[in-house]
This record gives structure tokens, C-alpha cells and sequence, in this order.
């Protein structure tokens, strides 16, 4: 079974985020030792638009990785949102030291695959936001860079944002079903933490972190599978302005 990628949050000051199972509606805790997120990688340069979304789901503390598009409105993957009691987005590269979260007043989930848009109750305006491809099909032997938040290799804790040179393989299926780009790790693999994080190729934003084939542990070449944006371009579009 493919696993998605958000994470339970224990304790306040724990701040590693993990994938999930597809289909299943838990995680596993941090600190299990079984929850690594991207593996092998790089530090990520600083990226104020690579946000850490915290959130409430049946009664525990979650994280996701998300994308501010704009002033007002965060992409990211549809199970990050999908039952949400509350949720906070945090403007900041480090998972020791978030600062302060800003509250999402409003959830909003594609009809086309594992995406979704949340709305800030207040605006965080940034230099610049990232380019959203306005569509793309998937093709073997492309080159991309994903990036996330969360565990490292064997469950190791990480200390903010890492990214990894990844290859698509074709073209596959995320969590709810929608088209997703299917990707092998070349120095790092996604993993728990990177649900709803950034797949990007020719410097734009083609899909979000949605699932993985199998539990990475230490494996830098892990295969997971990015909602594509294109079904839910228009979408975007129209409910974001962006």
C-alpha cells in the first residue's frame, strides 16, 4: 500500500511532520524511529514561500509542508485538510524555532486529486511567490527538485527544510485518485513531512507530495508519487486569483 505524507505532532515542542498511508487516516508518531522524511538531499536554500502547516485532525496534532501563492492563500495536498478542526501556517525555514503561526479561516479541496488551497485569516505578504506550471505531462527522464519538512534518514529529526534532486518516471496516481507524476529519488527521496510540498521542474510548481510506494528508511532513491496541478489549474485559478 502506498503511504501519504503527513505526520502526528507530539508534545508542543516537537515539529517533525510525516507521510501517511493512502487510505488509512493515521500516522505514525514521531520519534518512532519509522517516520524519516526526505531522505539523503541537501539544506534547502532559504525559501520564505516553503511554509509549515500545523493543524488538528480526530484529535491529534499534524503537520504538512505547503506553498504560499500569494498574500492570502497556501497550496498544498488534500489530506492535509480534509476534516481539519484548526490549522496554522508558519513563515519559517527552521522546525525548532516556527515563531508565530498565522490561523487558517478556510479550507478548500479540488474535485481533482490530492489538492487543496487553505485561506489565511490575516495576509503574509513576501517578496515573491513561486510560478504554478499551467500544466504538465508527466514524462519519463525529466529532472525535478522536491523539497520538505520533517524526519531525516531512519527518523532522525531535521532542523528545517530540505530538498532533493529527483527523476519522473511517468505518470501514476495520488491519494484521492487524481493524476499524479511518479518520481525515484537520484540523491534523496521524499517521505513522512512532505505531504503537500513542492514538485518542481523548469523552475514551476507542477504538483504536490501525495503518497510514496514503501517505507524509504535510509534509501535515497524512494519512489513517491505528486499530485499533478493540472487537473486542478483552473481550480486554483479561480479560487485563489492566482
Amino acid at each position: 500500500m502506498n503511504k501519504v505524507l503527513k505526520s502526528v505532532l507530539v508534545g508542543a515542542a516537537a515539529a517533525s511532520m510525516a507521510f501517511v498511508g493512502v487510505g488509512a487516516a493515521n500516522a505514525a508518531p514521531v520519534g518512532s524511529g519509522s517516520t524519516p522524511d526526505i531522505v539523503g538531499g541537501t539544506k534547502a536554500p532559504a525559501t520564505p514561500w516553503a511554509v509549515q502547516l500545523i493543524f488538528q485532525q480526530d484529535g491529534a496534532s499534524y503537520g504538512c509542508t505547503g506553498e504560499a501563492i500569494s498574500a492570502e492563500w497556501v497550496l498544498t495536498a488534500n489530506h492535509c485538510v480534509d476534516g481539519d478542526t484548526g490549522m496554522k501556517v508558519y513563515y519559517s525555514n527552521s522546525t525548532t524555532n516556527r515563531g508565530t503561526g498565522i490561523a487558517v479561516d478556510q479550507f478548500y479541496s479540488s474535485t481533482n486529486g490530492d489538492v487543496a488551497l487553505v485561506h489565511l485569516s490575516q495576509a503574509k505578504n513576501l517578496g515573491s511567490y513561486p510560478a504554478l506550471a499551467d500544466s504538465y505531462t508527466a514524462k519519463a527522464g525529466d529532472q525535478a527538485v522536491i523539497m520538505g519538512y520533517g524526519h531525516r534518514a531512519n527518523g532522525a529529526n531535521a532542523d528545517g527544510l530540505y530538498q532533493a534532486n529527483v527523476k519522473v518516471l511517468g505518470s501514476s496516481t495520488d491519494a484521492y485518485d487524481g493524476t499524479a507524476v511518479h518520481i525515484q529519488g537520484v540523491n534523496g527521496g521524499a517521505n513522512h513531512g512532505d505531504s503537500g510540498g513542492p514538485i518542481i521542474i523548469g523552475g514551476k510548481i507542477v504538483g504536490v507530495a501525495s503518497t510514496v510506494d514503501a517505507e524509504p528508511g535510509a534509501s535515497t532513491t524512494g519512489k513517491a508519487n505528486y499530485a499533478n496541478l493540472t487537473d486542478s489549474r483552473q481550480w486554483i485559478s479561480d479560487t485563489s486569483g492566482v
